[in-house]
């Protein structure tokens, strides 16, 4: 096969290996039909820490892109990599197969990924003791990149910002939503932050436990002897939570995932907890590994030696001390003391973070506005059985039928109305 080479260059301290690109790539020969405007760099967030970004400009043009709101978004798993997963899997302008997305984010919109925490995806660390260990170590990450972001990237300042988050990416956002505002407040960045979105959030762990395997046993997928022993173990990860064990309750955590999956399963393929309606992922995720490696990765000005994965483990479990962590206080603390927009959404097939757990968490918030929030009407989403949301004040609470845990793949349609709802009537 005849190959093209890239030149060694130097970049952050670390040389990039020569590298082979296809002489058919798939990525570039996407680009070609419509070449959407982008830049892709490293910001170093902690000495020898680096986390890599891509920012597509909206409407695959920068003329004007700063008149166009920008949107921040933060990947969950911990560990998953918005590189690829937000980015060809869910909302970008490119699908895993490196055709058209129909729907993307980038129609009208700014769409800043991050590969966060440090380590996943193109992000990396010089030594994993550099690896992040609780939710407030990786927020400080995010905070010092998206300071460092702004300086760069000076034309943005004035433009309506936005940080959406998705399942651990949501919990995350949440503290981000309130470490920005403060900073703000103190004057130690300048942007025009108007609000979060939480996707499918993994904010109150204690009831988003507890309703899994309600959900899963609802859905004919576990059995009633697993039913009540997943029951009883979310019991147990509620009472370690009010207690603050977040170490003992996140290993309870485990049991508990593996009892689920150990009845529904039949080997692992059989059930998607992303999305009860549809096989696994991992297939596709496999498949994503390989084109990230193959097509895109070469095209890029990143650390070459890296083998980008959609789920980095190492990462994941260097937060499992916080991964029950909950993060409603400082939803709290955005709708009581800031005039933020809070927007939460999640899919009705999502059997991670099931709908009746985000419908509960969401209604038990303690805020000003609480009572008026839980008894506003709900109105239709549009489009045809696309689900309901209701609003008060600045929370809005989006129920998305048809779709799993990532909604921006699942209902576009929704999704579409969800984010000009965040966006609207701002500047």
């Amino acid at each position: 096969m005849k190959c093209i080479y890239i030149l060694l260059v130097l970049l952050h301290g670390f040389v990039l290996a020569a590298c082979e690109v296809p002489e058919s790539n798939k990525y570039l020969e996407a680009l070609r039909q419509r070449p959407w405007k982008s830049v892709h760099k490293y910001i170093e967030v902690r000495p020898g820490a680096f986390l890599f970004y891509w920012l597509y400009y909206a409407d695959a043009t920068r003329a004007g892109a700063d008149q166009k709101p920008l949107i921040i978004w933060i990947q969950g798993g911990p560990g998953n990599a918005a590189s690829g997963i937000g980015n060809f899997c869910e909302l970008g302008p490119l699908k895993t197969d490196m055709s058209p997305r129909n729907y993307t984010w980038v129609n009208g919109r700014n769409i800043l990924l991050i590969d966060h925490p440090v380590g996943a995806g193109f992000s990396y660390a010089v030594n994993t003791s550099l690896y992040v260990t609780s939710d407030r170590e990786a927020v400080k990450d995010l905070l010092r990149f998206t300071k460092a972001f702004f300086k760069i990237h000076k034309e943005f300042r004035k433009t309506p910002t936005y940080v959406v988050g998705q399942s651990y990416g949501g919990k995350l956002t949440a503290r981000l939503g309130y470490f920005l505002h403060t900073a703000i407040e103190r004057k130690r960045i300048k942007i025009n932050f108007k609000g979060i979105g939480i996707g499918g959030g993994w904010i109150d762990t204690s009831e988003t436990s507890k309703q899994q395997p309600r959900f899963l046993f609802d859905m004919g997928l576990i059995d009633i002897k697993a039913f009540r022993t997943a029951t009883k173990i979310a019991e147990n990860i509620s009472s370690l939570i009010k207690t603050r064990n977040y170490s003992k309750a996140g290993q309870l955590d485990y049991v508990m995932f593996d009892t689920i999956m150990d009845d529904a399963s039949y080997g692992y393929d059989m059930i998607n907890l992303e999305n009860v309606n549809h096989y696994s992922y991992r297939l596709l995720l496999k498949k994503l590994d390989e084109n990230m490696n193959t097509f895109v990765k070469p095209t890029l000005n990143v650390n070459q030696s890296i083998n980008w994965q959609h789920l980095t483990y190492e990462v994941y479990f260097s937060l499992q001390n916080s991964f029950v962590e909950p993060g409603t206080k400082f939803l709290e603390i955005l709708l009581n003391r800031t005039n933020l927009k809070v927007v939460v959404y999640n899919g009705n097939l999502d059997a991670v973070t099931p709908l009746c757990g985000a419908t509960n968490w969401v209604h038990n918030l303690k805020w000003h506005g609480a009572k008026q929030f839980f008894d506003a009407k709900r109105v239709p989403i549009r489009g045809e059985r696309s689900g309901f949301y209701k609003t008060y004040g600045k929370l809005s609470f989006w129920a998305v039928f048809g779709s799993g845990h990532w909604v921006p793949e699942d209902n576009p349609t929704a999704m579409e109305q969800i984010l000009q709802f965040l966006t609207q009537n701002d500047s």
